[in-house]
């Protein structure tokens, strides 16, 4: 019997169940990144945290990392009471007045941050008065590049690439105002690093001012001797960079490589700079030591990430707006007041030992 009662219970509950509906399970779907406003944000680093949020940990990779030791070794000297309402930043560089030195350098397959690339970022970078150099590398072609581009148009090449007289021509048929050349990297931006001092080569470069009839600029300079040998060899300018292919997430920052070359060089040949620059008074800090404009690369590769043509041009503009306030706090009003004295160089930190 009471076998016949617990098979009476099993069939009661089983006739439970079936009348009861299954419940699906909870999903709980993944909302895209919410970002901050473009407008709201305030300094040139908080465009890094909005690009991690676009791009995940893997893409976001290859534009992080900078070593700001150098540069935070450097102070400004304020000076008040000085009337700056006739500020002016314009830059006189290759033929063209800039609005500012600051300029959007070449970052390599800028697909790989925003489905418009290079071309979203010209817009951006024209939309701020600013100049751009395009990678030999690039993701768009160079003349959708140009049919973007407002300001001030240049374009890279590897010293050495296969690719130089296609550049080289397509430069000339874009009507671009210069050639960067970079040196030290290998051959393409995919190459990997090369060694620190490798030797410079110096017939590509010659190879280079001959197969054209525009300014050529050459990038990854860190030694006097070396810039001296690039005028030499028809450079009409040098861009001061430690750059050497692969990552170079922590390379030392190069601000106090910019004055020895410019003294080598003299005042008539322009010397640009690149490397962790983040804020207006990184700027202001290069020009001190008398390079006449600054190259970005990351900080305009977040912008780019997170809010495409709006973000570059985001980025440039807090640049150059704090460029120009900060000059004011120094009692500087235009780019030829900009001296020596206004930086000072403090002494770098021991570590302490155990």
């Amino acid at each position: 019997m009471g076998t016949a009662v617990a098979a009476g219970v099993a069939l009661a509950e089983l006739g439970a169940q079936a009348q009861t509906p299954a419940v699906a399970p909870l999903r709980i779907s993944n909302p895209p990144p919410l970002l901050v406003p473009r407008t709201e944000l305030v300094i040139v680093p908080e465009y890094e945290a909005q690009a991690r949020l676009v791009l995940g940990p893997a893409r976001v990779a290859p534009i992080l990392g900078s070593d700001m030791s150098v540069t935070n070794r450097i102070t400004l000297r304020p000076r008040m009471n000085i009337n700056t309402r006739g500020l002016d930043l314009t830059a006189p560089l290759f033929g063209d007045d800039h609005f500012t030195p600051i300029m959007v350098g070449p970052m390599a397959d800028q697909r790989r941050f925003h489905a418009e690339g290079e071309v979203a970022t010209a817009r951006g970078a024209s939309a701020a008065k600013a100049a751009m150099v395009v990678s030999s590398d690039s993701s768009m072609p160079l003349t959708a590049i140009a049919q973007a581009t407002t300001a001030p148009l240049y374009v890279q090449v590897y010293a050495g690439s296969p690719k130089v007289k296609d550049i080289l021509a397509q430069a000339s048929t874009v009507r671009a105002k210069a050639v960067f050349v970079t040196v030290g990297a290998g051959t393409s931006a995919a190459a990997p690093a090369t060694p620190a001092g490798a030797p410079i080569d110096w017939a590509a470069i010659e190879a280079v001012v001959k197969g054209t009839s525009l300014p050529v600029i050459v990038k990854g300079i860190t030694r006097p001797q070396d810039a001296r040998e690039a005028v030499k060899r028809g450079a009409k300018g040098v861009v001061v960079s430690n750059y050497r292919g692969g990552s170079a997430a922590g390379l030392t920052g190069t601000l106090l490589l910019v004055a020895p070359v410019v003294q080598a060089v003299g005042a008539d040949v322009p010397v640009l700079v690149d490397g962790s620059f983040r804020l207006g008074t990184d700027v202001l800090k290069a020009l001190a030591f008398g390079a006449k404009g600054v190259l970005i690369g990351r900080p305009a590769m977040w912008g780019l990430a997170a809010y495409g043509a709006d973000g570059v041009q985001g980025v440039v503009q807090r640049l150059q707006t704090d460029l120009g306030r900060y000059m004011c706090m120094c009692g500087l009003t235009s780019l030829t007041a900009v001296n020596p004295s206004v930086a000072r160089v403090r002494a770098a930190r021991i570590a302490a030992r155990n």
